[in-house]
């Protein structure tokens, strides 16, 4: 609603009431509401309505959040608004009846205020930053200066119905936004809440038939007891609410660690450059897969890879070309390998292949990886000669260590080199 739309509703309420004769009683100090439970009842919820504003003021200390001080906010107002119904002005009244009285119309229509927007910015700042919507702004400030000025002007009900409304209207637009957060977010302390909220928006929505009807406050015990029950959802479902929360973050927050710890766990044996494994890794995973070659008598081959004339390319066409061709080659290896497989820069332009294959395809494996680096658009680039030289090994399954046999991978590399060179 606009600033002019509220106050508009304001005042219209108002007249309409000020010029009812059901709605005559003009004598302030005489001002009877009829509770629909005895006085001490309505003293007692009032002391117990500050039970929730404690404990979400403890909640907030350890989740300091804008959402859960305005339910604080809120519960302090609801605990005002039923202790002043709760309080005999002392004048003689009715039997069963409370007098108020001018300031305590005026105290419970400010507790009724805040206790509506207070819940209207809880729901409104679960999640979101902490900013007061327009037609609350607006609508506190219209209301108050009614209050002040209506007070000495027009008969009670004038003063409290427009606020009594505005109060409604809020709880409204809460339990909506509650309810849409339980179902997007799955949460049953929203759902609680939304729920406890509508059965307050409920009960005062009857209430203002009841009012307009017969000119009183008078309400059946059983409407009582419902409030009694929409509020009891209400406490436990923010206070639900705040734990639920509080467990979505910290298993979010252990998610990310997880997540984190991995890409660190990942950096920490991954070459930065051609995004292979590094030395450190294959001595991390060796005993294992030693082990898994010994039990399970699976074929396991080492390729010893090494890029001719790599040097030339450095000082001929610069580091940043060799660094490219690093790359190429080590995402042929990826590519040409198997998830079974592992791929390690073994340091400066050799690489190491940790194949599950018997050394026959291993040496097939081999020629393919030579013809794919051979044939890749960079190496056509360069000047003659560049080329790749493989050393290929089985591993024994009485393997204990793969030194030696990285040795001898090398070695057998270098044999080929030369007979290329020849």
């Amino acid at each position: 609603m606009t600033r002019a739309a509220q106050a508009l509703l304001l005042v219209s309420i108002a007249l309409v009431l000020d010029t009812t004769p059901v709605f005559a009683q003009s004598d302030w100090s005489a001002v009877r509401t009829t509770p629909m439970v005895s006085m001490e009842i309505r003293s007692l919820v009032g002391v117990l309505m500050l039970v929730p504003a404690g404990t979400m003021l403890v909640l907030y200390l350890y989740r300091p959040r804008p959402y859960v001080m305005a339910g604080v906010i809120a519960w302090s107002a609801a605990s005002a608004m039923m202790l002043v119904f709760g309080v005999d002005a002392g004048r003689p009244n009715v039997q069963g009846q409370v007098t108020i009285g001018r300031v305590g119309i005026i105290l419970w229509a400010m507790a009724a205020l805040i206790f509506g927007a207070g819940l209207r910015l809880s729901a409104a700042w679960f999640r979101a930053p902490a900013v007061i919507p327009r037609e609350v702004a607006v609508g506190v400030s219209i209301a108050v200066a009614w209050l002040i000025v209506s007070a000495f002007l027009l008969r009670p009900m004038a003063v409290i119905a427009p606020v009594f409304v505005f109060m409604t209207l809020w709880l409204g637009r809460a339990a909506v936004t509650y309810l849409s957060i339980a179902r997007s977010q799955r949460l049953v302390g929203a759902l609680l809440t939304g729920t406890g909220v509508l059965g307050r928006v409920i009960v005062n929505t009857i209430a203002l038939i009841v009012g307009l009807a017969t000119g009183s406050g008078a309400a059946s015990r059983e409407v009582a007891y419902f409030n009694f029950v929409s509020a009891a959802l209400l406490v436990l479902g923010m206070h639900l609410l705040v734990f639920e929360d509080l467990i979505r973050e910290l298993r979010t927050a252990a998610a990310e660690l997880a997540r984190s710890r991995d890409e660190m766990k990942a950096m920490a044996v991954t070459d930065p450059l051609t995004k292979c494994y590094n030395r450190r890794f294959l001595y991390e995973i060796a005993e294992h897969e030693l082990e898994q070659h010994r039990r399970f008598n699976q074929s396991l081959s080492l390729l010893y890879i090494d890029i001719d004339h790599f040097k030339a390319i450095n000082d001929q066409r610069g580091h940043q070309t060799g660094d490219e061709v690093l790359k190429t080659m080590g995402a042929i290896l990826r590519e040409l390998t198997r998830q079974a497989d592992y791929v390690f820069r073994w340091g400066g332009d050799e690489f190491l292949v940790l194949l599950s294959a018997e050394e026959e395809d291993a040496k097939i494996k081999a020629q393919k990886i030579r013809e794919a680096f051979l044939e890749s658009a960079i190496v056509k680039n360069l000047p003659d000669g560049v080329d790749v030289s493989i050393g290929v090994v089985a591993v024994p399954a009485e393997t204990r260590d793969f030194d030696p046999l990285i040795d001898q991978a090398d070695r057998e590399m270098y044999r080929r080199k030369r007979a290329l060179a020849s």
